[in-house]
């Protein structure tokens, strides 16, 4: 209960201490310390140098919660405490859409058994900690980003042992902590503060995921070839897949977040008209289309934000987020398809159009964009987003790399001669813009053998990019 209280505190004075809203009668209080370079006023948060003080200990809170998934610490775990840190049945309902038992608008949650308040406990104070930290940028602003050596405590305590870490843990870690880091940080901490603390977190998280959607995708192809999918909407596998999906849409919202102009998200989500619970079905159900869709596919924001350019120009993060992107095309989740071929694949990858990358690289850009159509061309919205982003990775590196008419070559049920003629179009510059409709509807005729087909190169060159 002391923790507890203490864990609230910090929370309850970080989200209201705030400085006086008028400029003048701030500058007066002393809650003004500075100016950007751009003439905005920087602000002091009154209770700053309180909470900084108590950063250490919080940070060491959390790094010691982490800590107890260790394999070791949770072999201690006996008697009634052995699934204490597990989940809680209303969090298990949460996420399985099932309803959840109705309480009186004061009431709180009753947990009946030592089990219950055990696992209450650890979940409220998990999130709490991680509240703090995703408020203290936005509350504390400048202060807290120029904290010495914020990156390095922040890895050595947030982000420690996240490989035991489960996934119902690991999405309030980049839901109300690093996605609000992100938001709040100056462009100015961007290097120092942000690139330390993505870079690796990012390529663990593509390790991850590709790992487990592997076997959810065998686990998917094994039940359509035996016997159909499992039932049972409660089963432990069922709660896992659901758990996988909403921690890879968390991801997509956190790259988008770090990489695209707020204009370009918010554009996309205007021009959506999918509805979330029929875009998770996997199977043969058709979605509604995008208004995009009916002309001609939906638009890719142009450019990245300053964030994401800083990011795309370090090598190794360049190849982590491609790889978490393009790999994401041919997981089981239509959602999370449609918004990362929308929003992310094309301005990422346009980054690198001119650079040396590989012919295995660019061959499994294309591959997986393919792979995408042949696992979710059935959803109107999806095939739209995905066939203007194959149109736009073929156009681009086509003309550098002929691997990939090798590729083309073994879509289902195409004609050779058309390709030939597709290609000799796309090398006049002088029918580019005129004939650009045209090309885009000739290159749709070419790749439908795909569409939601199984296409005979599956996986061949799944390590190019990689490379």
């Amino acid at each position: 209960s002391r923790i507890s209280f203490c864990v609230y505190t910090i929370l309850g004075v970080m989200k209201r201490a705030r400085w006086p809203n008028d400029l003048e009668e701030a500058k007066a209080g002393g809650f003004v310390v500075g100016y950007t370079p751009n003439g905005s006023p920087i602000y002091r948060n009154p209770c700053t140098e309180q909470v900084l003080k108590l950063l250490d200990n919080l940070l060491a809170l959390i790094r010691t919660h982490n800590n107890l998934f260790l394999p070791e610490m949770m072999a201690k775990l006996d008697g009634a405490y052995a699934k204490s840190l597990e989940m809680l049945e209303v969090e298990k309902n949460s996420i399985l859409g099932l309803p959840q038992p109705l309480l009186e608008l004061y009431d709180a949650p009753v947990y009946k058994t030592v089990l219950e308040r055990m696992q209450g406990f650890f979940c409220t104070l998990y999130d709490n900690c991680f509240h703090i930290l995703g408020n203290a940028g936005h509350s504390l602003q400048r202060d807290f980003y120029a904290t010495e050596g914020l990156s390095e405590k922040l890895i050595n305590s947030a982000f420690v042992n996240l490989e035991n870490i489960p996934d119902y843990r690991l999405r309030p870690i980049l839901r109300v902590f690093v996605k609000p880091l992100v938001l709040s940080c100056p462009p100015e901490y961007y290097e120092e503060v942000l690139c330390p603390i993505l870079g690796p977190l990012f390529s663990f998280l593509k390790e991850r995921q590709i790992q487990k959607w592997q076997v959810i995708n065998q686990r998917s192809q094994l039940c359509v070839e035996e016997e159909g999918p499992e039932e049972n909407p409660e089963s432990q596998e069922m709660l896992e897949e659901q758990l996988i999906r909403l921690l890879t849409r968390e991801i997509m919202d956190l790259i988008s977040v770090c990489c695209i102009p707020k204009k370009g998200i918010e554009h996309h989500k205007a021009h959506t008209d999918v509805d979330d619970e029929e875009m998770m079905a996997t199977d043969s159900a058709h979605t509604p289309a995008s208004n995009a869709a009916h002309s001609g596919g939906p638009s890719h924001p142009d450019e990245l934000s300053e964030l994401g350019k800083c990011l795309m120009k370090n090598e190794e993060i360049c190849t982590t987020l491609l790889v978490i992107c393009y790999s994401a095309l041919s997981w089981r989740d239509t959602l999370t398809c449609q918004r990362t071929t929308s929003v992310l694949c094309w301005p990422l990858i346009k980054q690198v159009v001119n650079s040396n990358l590989t012919s295995d690289a660019v061959t499994w850009f294309y591959t997986s964009v393919l792979q995408g159509l042949q696992m979710h061309g059935q959803h109107e919205g999806c095939m739209a987003a995905l066939v203007q982003l194959a149109f736009h990775v073929y156009e681009a590196f086509r003309p550098r790399y002929p691997e990939l008419k090798t590729v083309m070559e073994q879509v289902p049920e195409i004609h050779k001669d058309s390709l030939e003629q597709f290609d000799s179009k796309l090398a006049t510059p002088s029918h580019q813009k005129m004939a650009d409709k045209r090309k885009k509807d000739h290159f749709k005729r070419l790749i439908t053998g795909c569409i939601g087909q199984k296409l005979s190169v599956r996986d061949e060159k799944s390590t190019g990019a990689s490379k």
